[in-house]
């Protein structure tokens, strides 16, 4: 009980707030710290995001929640100047719940966390687009064997839209848009694991005032691959494809109209991570990425601001005051964009991010 009452108070004054990015990738520092190659590793309750199937080999009840503190630096580069993007970067909370019974080959487990956020301020013709989409997950996992799981979830995404044009303002939530996922992790040698997650997308329909905004959340395939090298060493690569070409445009019709099309590319993400136990559950982590923005160069639409990505991370982990601490940080360039059509310009990003996650599990 001072474990869990420990735990709650740690995290009892976490705020959520709305993101500068796309799609929100870090959800735990364990991953964090390997850039997000995890789905073949998932060894703690933060596979409920990564591959819920990873959660057949914990042991009882396990709980975890974590922090990712976000920094950005946004602009665009016209022939008048230089016009900074105002959204800020986010404070973000995930929080996962985990149980594997000692006596049953199932396993079960619920997650909370934002997927999605957008916070961009342009002093351009798109102006203000805020998005958030929170995520709850509930799964249910079998151990086929004890080289084997396999799961199925369902999803359940809460929106909140904010998309200001001037006078022509929007402002809105959608709380009934589900989706489902399957996740599998297989163990076919003692030194390999292999591991798949597909997630479909949802429609998100929001109306407000007698206004309407639809779209496209993007479906999503990962498979990975682990290795140990020794004892004390794995690599492991991911490779993640999402179909952005599914969002279309972000019109708002009715009393307020807003045209906002989109030209997106369905997107490839190359994640690749180390991870070196360095003694008894205490382990030192390093990862890099490489995720395709999902905008063209062709009618670049800055209100999802979205370019290609290099991302380097490190992170430790370690056992104290009964609990499992991890600690990562990610920093992310992004190559210039020379952008085309209605908002020509070159855009610039930089991001930086300081993930935190604690631990504690009930045997």
């Amino acid at each position: 009980m001072r474990r869990l009452t420990i735990f709650l108070a740690a995290f009892s004054y976490a705020i959520s707030a709305e993101a500068g990015g796309f799609e929100q990738v870090n959800q735990s520092a364990a991953a964090a710290g390997v850039s997000n190659a995890f789905v073949a590793t998932a060894n703690d309750a933060s596979a409920l995001v990564y591959n819920p199937a990873g959660i057949a080999w914990l042991s009882g009840v396990v709980v975890s929640g974590g922090l990712d503190l976000g920094f950005r630096n946004s602009s665009v580069k016209t022939p008048s100047g230089i016009a900074p993007n105002k959204g800020g970067d986010a404070t973000l909370f995930q929080l996962y719940a985990a149980w594997s019974p000692h006596d049953s080959r199932f396993s079960g487990g619920v997650a909370i966390s934002p997927l999605y956020q957008v916070n961009n301020d342009w002093k351009l013709s798109t102006g203000v687009t805020k998005l958030t989409v929170d995520h709850l997950s509930g799964d249910l996992v079998y151990a086929v064997d004890s080289d084997l799981a396999v799961g199925f979830g369902t999803d359940w995404y809460m929106t909140r839209a904010t998309i200001n044009q001037g006078a022509r303002q929007f402002s809105g939530k959608d709380m009934a848009s589900f989706g489902a996922h399957l996740s599998l992790l297989w163990k076919p040698l003692p030194t390999w694991s292999v591991g798949g997650m597909l997630r479909s997308g949802s429609k998100v329909k929001i109306a407000s005032n007698s206004s309407n905004l639809s779209f496209k959340l993007p479906d999503q395939l990962t498979i990975a691959v682990a290795h140990d090298f020794a004892d004390n060493l794995r690599l492991e690569t991911d490779l993640k494809w999402s179909r952005w070409s599914a969002l279309k445009n972000m019109n708002i019709t009715g009393a307020t109209t807003q045209i906002n099309t989109m030209n997106l590319r369905d997107s490839l993400t190359l994640m690749a991570g180390l991870s070196w136990t360095w003694r008894e559950s205490a382990q030192l982590r390093m990862g890099y990425a490489y995720d395709q923005g999902a905008n063209k160069t062709a009618n670049y639409n800055p209100m999802i601001a979205d370019q290609d990505g290099h991302i380097i991370s490190i992170g430790a982990g370690g056992d104290m005051f009964g609990m499992h601490s991890d600690f990562a940080y990610q920093y992310t360039f992004y190559s210039h964009k020379s952008a085309t059509g209605a908002n020509p310009g070159t855009y610039r990003d930089r991001r930086q991010s300081i993930v935190f996650t604690v631990s504690t599990a009930f045997n």
